[in-house]
């Protein structure tokens, strides 16, 4: 297969003290974007389109200890995030599915029509001739 725009060209952008690990699958008509956000709910997240990037913004909270508690050892990241991936000129926002199940982010970005691959019929001589005469 065959890219016809670099999705790499930055893939992402990356801000904040947690970075949720991201893969992309770039398919003949659209790009499937998975991200790990353990913990996270679709109302802790916001997702935007703007200037050729998809954003993906949220916060992951450091839980409450209680009062007199500590954290004795303390592993996990917590904080603000955002990830920006490079998406195709003209993609639709309006087309972009998003789905949140146990933890883990899908986006599917249907590419624009100019980027889907197009076959093309090739006729004979002979077709053009009956098509000529039939005019």
């Amino acid at each position: 297969m065959t890219l016809v725009f670099d999705p790499f060209a930055p893939l992402f952008t990356r801000a904040g003290g947690f970075t949720a690990p991201a893969d992309v699958i770039v398919g003949e008509s659209d790009l499937l974007l998975t991200m790990d956000l353990p913990g996270l709910t679709a109302d802790d997240l916001d997702i935007e389109l703007l200037d050729g990037y998809l954003s993906v913004r949220g916060e992951r909270r450091r839980p409450e200890v209680g009062e007199g508690k500590a954290f004795a050892r303390s592993e996990r990241p917590f904080g603000r995030f955002e990830r920006r991936l490079r998406v195709p000129e003209g993609v639709d926002p309006d087309s972009i599915l998003a789905r949140m199940d146990n933890g883990v982010l899908s986006l599917i970005v249907p590419k624009p029509e100019r980027l889907k691959p197009k076959t093309i019929a090739i006729g004979t001589g002979e077709q053009r001739e009956l098509e000529t005469a039939g005019a």
